[in-house]
């Protein structure tokens, strides 16, 4: 996004009544408010209002639709993503390279650990060694509207994430988005079943799989798990019941509010199974708060495909995995390439869609980091079912392919098993 655009967008929210005009629709997000309903709702008289929500219609931060006499406004979310995007590219220190990575050292908790710059810093103008971009990433080219260096990626994601813990936006990858599909029943859908769901704390299913990953990993007592973006813990605490006392499992996820939230559940976990087996660790993927070769699983749930450095992370798991030790891992991947407006689309790259990269690409990625035996299964039902509920994000992304084309023709929730 280019100065003059935010200014433009900054500009027309510089009014209060129009800036609490934003905020209830973006709490309202997808299915918006009838101009009636906001009246209401904020106590503005109906002359007043239609010239606040003419000003934001011109401005592209709100849509509308006429529904018979009443007309129906919408926050443009995915608009939203990109002004977050825009104030945090700069990071903490004014510059994105400086921008520095929770590691972890020992058995300290990372939360008490100082901030220091990870290992793919650089001042040289010139591509770190071991950081090879994925084909999605465009590190050595300017910034460009559409085009997104990764630490803008990975901010996107971030405050994405952020919101969903905390209640403030609905899911991206999956889920509460609308009445018509729940995290129960995504959950379901993606082969976890009824009673271990019931087992879970309250708030640690969020609608935010493509798949079922514990299934595949044939867990066993004793054994220590990795779950790389655990979120709020929801296939940690499946993991944690299944390795018993005797294992151990860590979910790493580089949002704050994720890692509170997950904490927050754990004492839920505690008090209803006895097991004190589960730590939440703040890091990202590309730089994992984990010490080599001390991992027997690796877990994964449609996240790998948010990161802008996947050879990175694969790289990463084969560090951290036992000689001998599996990869069970369920992400989204590509049938074949996107078009270029999709994959530029905000809404499709927290939507878990515009980062994804082709099947074979993965199986390449991972044979560079050092796996050997590689499984993909491609399973088309996830995305089958998320059109099949006129899910709102699936519908945005789908509308904008080529005419006579189905999102399904593109993309595949992907199971993905490896050993080292």
């Amino acid at each position: 996004m280019e100065t003059k655009t935010a200014a433009t967008l900054f500009e027309a929210l510089t009014s209060e009544a129009r800036l609490s005009i934003f905020r209830l629709l973006v709490k309202y997000a997808p299915e918006g408010l009838v101009a009636g309903e906001l009246s209401r709702l904020l106590d503005i008289p109906k002359t007043n209002l239609s010239f606040h929500l003419k000003t934001l219609v011109h401005s592209g931060l709100i849509s509308m639709e006429r529904e018979g006499r009443n007309t129906r406004y919408r926050a443009n979310i995915p608009l939203m993503l990109d002004i977050i995007g825009y104030l945090t590219a700069e990071c903490c220190t004014g510059n994105p390279c400086q921008c520095q990575a929770y590691r972890a050292a020992s058995d300290v908790d990372p939360r008490f650990l100082p901030l220091r710059t990870p290992p793919s810093h650089n001042h040289g103008g010139t591509r770190p060694m071991h950081s090879t971009p994925s084909p999605n990433t465009t590190a050595d080219t300017p910034h460009s509207e559409g085009q997104r260096t990764d630490e803008q990626v990975r901010e996107l994601v971030r405050a994405n994430y952020a919101a969903i813990a905390t209640g403030n936006h609905s899911c991206c990858c999956s889920g509460k988005r609308s009445g018509q599909n729940d995290p129960f029943r995504l959950a379901q859908s993606v082969g976890y079943d009824a009673k271990t769901l019931d087992r879970l704390p309250e708030g640690a299913n969020m609608g935010l799989s493509c798949g079922n990953p514990v299934a595949i990993a044939a867990l066993r007592e004793g054994q220590v798990v990795l779950d790389l973006g655990c979120g709020g813990g929801f296939d940690v605490f499946q993991a944690g019941e299944k390795v018993r006392e005797a294992g151990h499992v860590i979910g790493v996820d580089m949002t704050q509010e994720m890692i509170g939230k997950a904490r927050k559940n754990l004492e839920q976990y505690e008090k209803f199974t006895g097991l004190h087996n589960v730590e939440f660790r703040l890091g990202e993927i590309e730089h994992l708060p984990v010490a080599d070769a001390s991992v027997d699983v690796v877990l994964s749930n449609c996240v790998i495909n948010l990161s802008p450095d996947k050879a990175q992370v694969w790289r990463e798991v084969f560090r951290v995995l036992k000689p001998g030790g599996k990869v069970s891992v369920s992400d989204q991947a590509l049938l074949k390439p996107l078009p270029d407006n999709v994959r530029g689309m905000v809404a499709a790259l927290v939507g878990c869609v515009a980062g994804a990269i082709l099947v074979e690409e993965t199986r390449a990625l991972m044979e560079a980091a050092g796996f050997s035996k590689i499984i993909l299964t491609p399973r088309s039902d996830y995305v089958r079912n998320m059109q099949n509920w006129n899910d709102p994000l699936y519908r945005q992304i789908a509308e904008a392919l080529p005419e006579g084309r189905e999102l399904s023709e593109y993309i595949t929730s992907l199971s993905i098993e490896a050993w080292k």
